[in-house]
C-alpha cells in the first residue's frame, strides 16, 4: 500500500507542479507590472496549495486565538515558527499571501523557480549594505496591503525547540505601520498517531535532501497540523525589541505544548 501512496503521489505532485509552473509563467507574461506579478503569483499559490496539500496526505486545521476574529488582513507581516516546506503550502492555503526568504533560495535548482512562482519575496539580508534596501522594499509591500510571511528563525529547526528571531526584518512592519501576527504551525500527528521524538524527523524537514524527505513522506498515509493565529500587534509606536520578544514567547508556549493532549 505505501508503495502505490509513493507512486500516485509523485506522479500528481510532478503533474500539478507542471500545471502550476505553466499558470505561473502566463502570470509572469500577461501581469502588467511587479505588483499585479506578485498578487497574481499569490492568488495561484492559494489556489494550488489545497490540491498539493491533499495529494501528500496532510490535513491542518486553524486555531483563532484572536479576540476579534480577524485574522490575517492586508497591511500584515506574519511571524511563524518555520518546520518544513509544508508550512508555506498550510499557510498559502488559507489565504493568499507572499513569502519572504533568502537569496540563496532563488539560486536553488527548481525550488528557487518554485518559490518565486508561489510569490516569494527573495531579501539579502546577511549584508548590512542592502539592509536598509531591503528593509524599504517588505515596508512598501506591506503598504500595499499584502500579507508578507516572515520566518524569522532563517531556516527550518529540528522540531524539538524554537531558534532564536532574527531581528532586521520586524522594522519593516514598524516603518509600514503595520501589524505583526505572530503564528505557530504544529505538527501533531503522523499516520493518526500522534507524532514523538522518534517520528519528528519524518515531518520535520531538516538538514535532509528535499527529494529523500518528501519521498519518504509520501509513503505515510497522512500528517496533521495545527495553525495557532494569535492576537495582531500594532507595530508603530512598538519597539523592534518588544514585538521580537512578544512574537517569540507567543510562538515558543505554543510549540512546547504536548501533541499527545491534542484530540
Amino acid at each position: 500500500m505505501k508503495w502505490f501512496r509513493l507512486f500516485f503521489r509523485t506522479l500528481a505532485s510532478l503533474a500539478l507542479a507542471c500545471i502550476f509552473a505553466f499558470a505561473s509563467c502566463a502570470v509572469r507574461c500577461l501581469a502588467l507590472n511587479r505588483g499585479k506579478k506578485l498578487e497574481y503569483f499569490s492568488r495561484c499559490m492559494h489556489l494550488f496549495a489545497p490540491i498539493l496539500l491533499r495529494i501528500m496526505g496532510v490535513r491542518f486545521r486553524v486555531l483563532d486565538h484572536t479576540s476579534r476574529g480577524q485574522i490575517l488582513s492586508g497591511g500584515t507581516l506574519l511571524v511563524a515558527n518555520h518546520l518544513s516546506y509544508k508550512d508555506i503550502f498550510i499557510l498559502a492555503a488559507i489565504r493568499p499571501m507572499l513569502f519572504i526568504s533568502s537569496v540563496e533560495l532563488s539560486r536553488t535548482f527548481f525550488l528557487g523557480q518554485m518559490a518565486r512562482f508561489g510569490g516569494t519575496v527573495f531579501v539579502e539580508r546577511r549584508s548590512r549594505a542592502y539592509l536598509h534596501d531591503e528593509i524599504q522594499r517588505i515596508a512598501s509591500l506591506l503598504r500595499q496591503n499584502f500579507v508578507l510571511t516572515l520566518f524569522p528563525e532563517a531556516g527550518t529547526s529540528d522540531g524539538h525547540k524554537l531558534l532564536p528571531f532574527k531581528s532586521a526584518l520586524f522594522q519593516a512592519a514598524i516603518q509600514a505601520r503595520a501589524v505583526i501576527q505572530p503564528v505557530c504551525i504544529r505538527y501533531t500527528h503522523l499516520d493518526d498517531r500522534p507524532v514523538t521524538p522518534a517520528t519528528l524527523n519524518r515531518v520535520v524537514w531538516h538538514r535532509t535532501l528535499f527529494p529523500l524527505h518528501i519521498l519518504k513522506l509520501f509513503t505515510h498515509s497522512g500528517v496533521r497540523a495545527e495553525v495557532h493565529i494569535f492576537e495582531a500587534m500594532e507595530a508603530w509606536g512598538n519597539s523592534r525589541k518588544n514585538l521580537v520578544h512578544r512574537s517569540f514567547e507567543l510562538i515558543r508556549d505554543c510549540y512546547q505544548q504536548d501533541p499527545h493532549n491534542q484530540p
